[in-house]
């Protein structure tokens, strides 16, 4: 009768041991390359590195690159893989800057919906925001958006 109740014992606490164990997490981050191309075409490319295997859902927004009359954006969105030690792309979008003017980007980074094809809202692991004023004099981008934003997101489990 012992043996069976310390059997159970043992299950019981193994099975709070697994269920409790926190889950293992990546340091994900991003930032973004802004440069300038002859005629005033401005270029932003966001780059992302994690340190463990990563996948999510990323969805591009912000108004973009903004000057007076004109704004624009390619707010996209899609699933994403990446390795540990692996820096990927999955946005970049240029148009002409006349300064002054603005930049605001944003990628959000979702959990993986369970049916890509689905419009149901996943949870939201984190959030890259790249906004600044670009002065009238400019010519040249700063190296403003190169400092890394990081996260503490989910792993893939393998």
């Amino acid at each position: 009768m012992l043996g069976r109740v310390f059997a159970a014992f043992a299950v019981l606490v193994s099975l709070i041991v697994s269920f409790s164990a926190p889950a293992k997490a990546a340091k994900l981050c991003g930032w973004m390359v802004e440069s300038e191309d002859p005629d005033d075409v401005r270029k932003l490319k966001i780059f992302l590195s994690s340190d463990a295997d990563v996948d999510f859902f990323y969805r591009i927004g912000g108004k973009g690159i903004v000057y007076p009359g004109n704004a624009g954006n390619s707010p996209g969105s899609g699933t994403f893989t990446l390795h540990p030690g692996q820096t990927d792309s999955p946005w970049s979008y240029g148009q002409t800057l006349e300064p002054p003017g603005q930049i605001d980007v944003n990628i959000e980074i979702h959990q993986t919906p369970a049916d890509i094809f689905s419009d149901k809202p996943t949870p939201l692991w984190a959030n890259f925001v790249f906004r600044r004023n670009v002065p009238a004099a400019e010519k040249n981008p700063p190296a403003t958006f190169m400092k890394k934003q990081c996260a503490t997101v989910p792993t893939t489990p393998h």
